[in-house]
């Protein structure tokens, strides 16, 4: 129960003086919602006040004015009345100071919620600035780090033949893609996905996705996305979005990573290898539409290993070869040893 609630209807005989001239009139007084009613004895309304605008002034009992200079006061001896005046005055200060109090924490809200916008919208620019400051070699030590942490989880492990060495056939794949392809340095695997980007030459390519490869055109289009991504700056892209400021600026500074962030990164290059981007498989199907090569092969390896179906059905749209001939990527030779590469 509020204070109105409690006085609700509450009556009692106060003495009204009208102007400072003016002779003092005995007249009832109701207590309402936050007012008091001034009424004379045949009940008819005087005068109607705001008990949150009267003001209390020197005199017998409890004497009140919504105007001290006016001369218009009222004097009240009703103890239960003159309670609920100051119980309702009482009530209605903390409401004001409440406001003031919310008054003055809106400025601040409003300035942490600016100060975070800005946090966010400054924080790309800055990511930019930090990224062009990581050098070619940064990139590439970061990469081979990042190799080694691929390298040491569980379920992955080199071919034993091979060790860190590529399978000659797949030099040979990247030359049939076109005289621009940039340096690669594939490590042939065994692991759960198809293959894992990183940013620099090195990739990951998975033995079991060649094994079990229909044709030879699906690795054609695991290298084509791999010179994508190095094209695009797909990698480079997901590490710096995937990194913080601070991790960023020792990056570029220093050019390493701590684990923990490294860890991050690479299970962000992981979602990148299902994922993809837009930049990365339009520059993919380039390279492959130059070279004269099916893409639709790339979508169906890509399909059976978990890619989003948007994906899978972007990259088969983009096959211009179709039913036409074409010179395969490998000789049927060179295909079969790569197939046995890791065996």
């Amino acid at each position: 129960m509020t204070a109105l609630d409690q006085y609700d209807r509450l009556e009692a005989v106060g003495l009204w003086q009208a102007a400072a001239d003016a002779s003092p009139r005995e007249v009832i007084v109701t207590f309402g919602n936050a007012t008091l009613t001034l009424m004379d004895s045949a009940e008819a309304p005087l005068a109607h006040w705001s008990l949150a605008a009267v003001e209390e002034c020197d005199g017998p009992g409890l004497t009140l004015s919504p105007d001290p200079a006016s001369g218009e006061r009222l004097e009240i001896r009703d103890t239960d009345m003159i309670a609920a005046i100051r119980a309702v005055h009482s009530h209605t200060e903390r409401q004001e100071a409440e406001g003031r109090r919310a008054s003055r924490l809106v400025p601040l809200l409003l300035l942490a919620v600016l100060l975070a916008g800005a946090a966010v919208f400054l924080r790309v620019p800055a990511q930019a600035a930090l990224a062009n400051r990581i050098t070619e070699q940064a990139w590439v030590n970061l990469s081979e780090q990042l190799a080694e942490d691929a390298l040491a989880a569980p379920g992955v492990t080199l071919c034993p033949a091979l060790g860190r060495r590529a399978p000659a056939e797949l030099a040979r794949i990247a030359t049939r893609l076109g005289p621009d392809m940039p340096r690669l340095r594939p490590i042939l695997v065994r692991m759960e996905r198809p293959w894992l980007p990183l940013p620099g030459p090195v990739f990951l390519i998975d033995a079991g996705a060649i094994e079990s490869a229909g044709q030879v055109e699906e690795i054609a289009g695991l290298t084509a996305l791999a010179a994508a991504q190095r094209t695009s700056g797909a990698a480079r892209d997901t590490v710096v979005e995937e990194l913080g400021l601070p991790a960023l600026l020792r990056l570029a500074s220093s050019g390493t990573l701590p684990a923990e962030d490294r860890r991050e990164v690479l299970a962000a290059l992981v979602d990148l290898s299902r994922i993809g981007s837009d930049a990365m498989d339009a520059e993919a199907l380039r390279r492959l539409e130059s070279a004269g090569l099916p893409s639709l092969p790339l979508g169906l390896l890509l399909a059976r290993t978990g890619a989003p179906e948007a994906r899978v059905e972007r990259l088969q749209a983009g096959d211009t070869i179709g039913t036409a001939a074409y010179r395969p990527a490998l000789s049927d030779g060179d295909w079969l040893t790569l197939q046995a590469a890791c065996r």
